[in-house]
């Protein structure tokens, strides 16, 4: 059934001109009414009078949507939060699209695999070389060992890995993949090192790429998976979480190198028919402000002396460039994640359709089980049903929400049909998170 809704239209002298209806479904979402019509996101009516890029607010229902009219089409998504002038990292809280999202293939996650480094650092090892126990670590971060590189290994080899049991669950051979993503950090390159993860694994028909957020990694590389099979056609995508923290880490600082370790995590994500996706929703956002809480900046040094021929510079030619240690507030990192990341899930189950309720996982970055608590708290998600495997392995950045998946699922706790609600946070400052069902 159809209802009249009424828009208050502003003419070009900004007067206000009588309300005009326009027909809306009652109680539908804009989403829903722009994929009843043949151009997404646009009503058809003509209204006159509406100046182009004018905006004026309507009730659509319980809904309420901020229309534009353009070329005389009436847009409408939703309104944008007001801003208040606080700067407290991560108070830029969800906001729905503005447009709703191009509908195209659906896509499931059909395999995963992990890989660790051989090396373990238990607690009592890590108080050998700082001033430490395992009851002041296992306290405040949950953490009670962790793997890290050595000798050989490298984040390519356990992207590799982790790439390669993901495919063989998944029952895909490499040739049959279309695009692999390498969420990482620390590359073994510069330039990158996706392109010889891909050729390592046998991947020709694909291509590759590197994908930096830090510990909001793998959920930007799950996201963008999605989109190139929505929007690109693509079938079968391998992404990967690889990071190695602990060559950043400085060891002698008691507050960050506890907290750290290696690994390599991966999912499979194939297209699927749209009525059977399995991502559901998804939420991202950044915000620069917070950088300097969390970092690890680039270091170039310059020479003392005016060389000849440099215009007088005496930062030319520059020292061998380095990155510095990892520098972290935990204080002001803490207040950033439990505030953000639980607005960042509900916005995600909101565009699922879902509840609270209808979580059978909560899967977080494994950064420090104080934040976990407090987000699972927030959420009223019992924790029975949060996944974690930090006592094992510490933070290891963009592997770790694979990481974790991979062990819940070869372990028989993640069966198919069970709804994850999975967020990312970390440096950047960047956060979001993704609702999907398991295949």
């Amino acid at each position: 059934m159809l209802a009249f809704s009424h828009i208050i239209l502003r003419s070009q002298t900004h007067h206000l001109i009588s309300p005009l209806p326009i027909c809306l479904a009652v109680q539908t979402s804009c989403a829903e009414m722009a994929n009843a019509t043949a151009t997404a996101g646009m009503l058809s009516p003509h209204v006159p009078g509406m100046r182009t890029g004018g905006r004026d607010m309507a009730r659509l229902g319980m809904v309420r949507c901020w229309c534009r009219a353009r070329r005389g089409k009436v847009m409408c998504a939703a309104p944008p939060s007001s801003v208040n002038g606080d700067v407290l990292m991560g108070n830029d809280v969800s906001k729905p699209r503005r447009l709703p999202r191009v509908v195209g293939m659906g896509s499931k996650l059909i395999g995963c695999g992990s890989a660790v480094p051989k090396f373990e650092i238990s607690n009592d090892d890590m108080a050998e070389i700082v001033e430490t126990s395992d009851e002041w670590i296992s306290v405040r971060t949950g953490i009670h060992k962790r793997r890290v590189l050595t000798g050989e290994e490298s984040v390519k080899g356990l992207a590799i890995e982790a790439g390669k049991k993901a495919l063989e669950m998944a029952h895909v051979e490499p040739d049959e993949v279309d695009l692999v993503i390498l969420c990482t950090s620390t590359p073994d390159d510069l330039f990158g090192t996706g392109a010889q993860v891909h050729t390592a694994l046998g991947c020709k028909n694909a291509w590759a790429f590197d994908a930096t957020a830090a510990c909001s990694g793998f959920l930007v590389g799950l996201i963008t998976a999605t989109r190139f099979i929505k929007g690109g056609g693509y079938k079968n995508v391998l992404v990967i979480g690889a990071d190695s923290l602990s060559r950043y880490v400085d060891w002698t600082d008691r507050g960050t190198c506890i907290l750290f370790g290696d690994g390599a995590g991966a999912v499979l994500v194939q297209a699927t028919a749209a009525e059977e996706d399995g991502f559901l929703g998804f939420d991202v956002h950044s915000d620069g402000q917070g950088y300097r809480h969390l970092n690890a900046k680039t270091s170039v040094g310059g020479t003392k002396e005016v060389i000849p021929n440099t215009n007088g510079s005496i930062n030319f030619p520059p020292k061998k460039p380095a990155f510095s240690f990892i520098r972290m507030n935990g204080k002001e990192v803490f207040r950033f994640a439990v505030s953000s990341v639980p607005q960042s899930i509900v916005a995600s189950l909101e565009e699922a359709g879902l509840t609270n309720s209808d979580i059978d996982w909560l899967l977080l970055h494994q950064a420090n089980w104080r934040i976990i608590d407090a987000v699972a708290t927030r959420l009223q998600i019992p924790s029975e049903k949060i996944i974690s495997n930090l006592a094992n392995y510490g933070n290891t950045s963009a592997a770790s929400i694979p990481l974790a998946l991979d062990e819940a699922v070869r372990g028989g706790k993640v069966k198919g049909g069970d709804i994850i609600a999975a967020s990312g946070f970390g440096a950047g400052l960047t956060w979001g998170s993704a609702v999907m069902r398991w295949q």
